[in-house]
């Protein structure tokens, strides 16, 4: 009995073990953020930007310029930082954000565009894009040619009550940038009103490719906004005029307006591999239901988000470009330290010209006073005989006039000295100045190790190095500039306050 009853035994174990691997299909390789109550809107959005290879890096490496604790920068380089080894919340980030309630369903598209709205430009720069509108009368003449930016293209949905009708991504793209006719546009050449043509053409194709499908639209015979859960053909693949884009990440919407619930799929840059993040639950997906990669079908994405596909020579080049926007910034920050330099000399200037007028009215006063003592007193010797019981009057007014001119003198010192700590910041400002110019030597050189670079992949790495150490030394003289600009301008207000109470007395 015991040996028939084995087998099944053990047969049993590997049912149940199967059963749990598909149940619990979790994966350790990444992390999920909590919901907050109805926070999947935000939380799908902000693993994309995670998983954004370009896009983490450029919080990580700009993260220095944003300290305040009030920028989206420091709390995002915050919220990546812990994301990387446990799961996290977002309240910091919904804080920046203002969202009060936590529990009110939003857009994921909206949100997607304030969170790059509100980061440095370096950092958000590449899924920055910008569309050329022309518009051209019957004559062919332009009558208005308008560039603008964008951060995701908005796709409109045809037939919205057509549930069986399949929309095709690729086609919906195509039919962006066709030509439209419109009428009675104005033309200053013509001088009369005709028949226009718009056209619209990507002027700058931006690195990351964000396409946004116009679900959600007003019924008019309802009166409000409904759904379109039309199945969507998602091409992985998208061919511009001036590059390829590959598909890499998916945020999806399922339910309604009001009560649906947001997640996004995403390839890892790391294995190549596609993650599911659902809150705090990150799985991978089925390998049968993505073998095809080429087209899917789906009836809840929302987001779309493609990458450039680069060639196999080209991320050299794209490294470079990051290193050159990096230097950009620096000499943005040095140039805004030169400028606060130029107005704390002209206001020096300014406080040297009446420290001089001060002490050359002082100097008056002090001559009238004892010109006026000179004079007391030799009137008091010649008056003598005549005048004897005022003599000792008119000794104790000297005696107060000679204390008067005392203090006085005591005055003129302090303002002296107030000189001398001016002239100590003079010469620290001195400094800063020779310190920036070094910094400017530095950038000399790493355009050259830039220059370098090109001719050999293995001599760019040890001038890498060097750069990288040149920035940390770059980082920590400004740190010493800006140290030195606080100090100068307490000394300025000390010798502001100091005057005023001069002038006061």
């Amino acid at each position: 009995m015991n040996s028939k009853e084995n087998p099944k035994k053990k047969g049993c174990d590997k049912g149940i073990l199967k059963k749990f691997k598909m149940r619990l299909d979790l994966i350790f390789d990444y992390n999920g953020l909590v919901n907050q109550g109805a926070t999947c809107y935000l939380n799908s959005v902000l693993q994309v930007l995670f998983m954004t290879k370009d896009f983490r890096e450029a919080v990580e490496r700009f993260g220095h310029c944003g300290q305040d604790q009030k920028t989206a920068d420091f709390h995002l380089k915050s919220l990546f930082k812990t994301l990387k080894t446990s799961e996290t919340h977002t309240k910091d980030i919904l804080s920046i954000l203002g969202i009060g309630n936590v529990y009110e369903q939003r857009d994921a598209a909206e949100y997607f565009e304030n969170i790059l709205s509100m980061v440095n430009p370096c950092v958000s720069k590449i899924f920055k894009g910008h569309l050329r509108h022309t518009m051209r009368c019957s004559e062919g003449h332009v009558t208005s040619d308008e560039t603008g930016p964008f951060w995701t293209l908005p796709l409109s949905m045809e037939n919205p009550s057509d549930s069986n009708k399949t929309y095709s991504v690729r086609e919906g793209f195509e039919e962006f940038f066709k030509s439209s006719t419109v009428g009675g546009m104005f033309c200053d050449q013509c001088n009369e009103k005709t028949d226009s043509t718009i056209a619209c053409k990507m002027e700058h194709p931006p690195e990351i490719l964000t396409l946004l499908l116009k679900r959600f639209e007003f019924d008019y015979r309802r009166m409000s906004y409904v759904k379109n859960d039309c199945c969507v053909d998602v091409p992985h693949t998208l061919r511009t005029k001036d590059c390829d884009y590959e598909l890499y990440a998916v945020v999806d919407h399922v339910g309604s307006l009001r009560g649906g619930h947001y997640t996004s799929r995403i390839k890892s840059y790391q294995n190549h591999n596609w993650y599911v993040f659902d809150d705090t639950y990150v799985t991978q997906p089925n390998p049968q239901s993505i073998s095809h990669m080429n087209n899917e079908r789906s009836q809840s994405v929302y987001l779309l988000m493609y990458k450039k596909s680069h060639a196999p020579d080209q991320p050299r080049e794209e490294e470079m470009k990051k290193k050159e926007e990096e230097l950009k910034c620096m000499e943005e920050e040095w140039k805004k330290i030169e400028e606060e330099l130029r107005i704390l000399n002209e206001e020096w200037k300014k406080m040297k010209e009446e420290l001089k007028r001060i002490i050359n009215v002082e100097s008056r006063r002090r001559a009238l006073k004892l010109e006026r003592i000179y004079v007391e007193f030799k009137t008091c010797v010649d008056n003598n005989g005549r005048a004897v019981d005022d003599i000792p009057q008119q000794l104790m007014t000297i005696r107060e006039t000679m204390k008067m001119i005392e203090e006085e003198e005591k005055r003129i010192n302090g303002v002296e000295e107030y000189r001398r700590e001016i002239e100590k910041n003079t010469k620290e400002i001195e400094m800063c100045r020779r310190g920036i110019e070094k910094h400017r030597g530095g950038l000399k050189e790493h355009r050259r190790g830039i220059e370098k670079y090109r001719k050999g992949f293995g001599e760019y790495r040890r001038e890498s190095e060097e750069y990288r150490k040149g920035i940390k030394n770059n980082r920590r003289r400004i740190e010493e500039c800006r140290r030195g600009i606080v100090k100068y301008r307490r000394g300025i207000e000390y010798m502001t306050e100091s005057v005023t109470s001069h002038r006061g007395r």
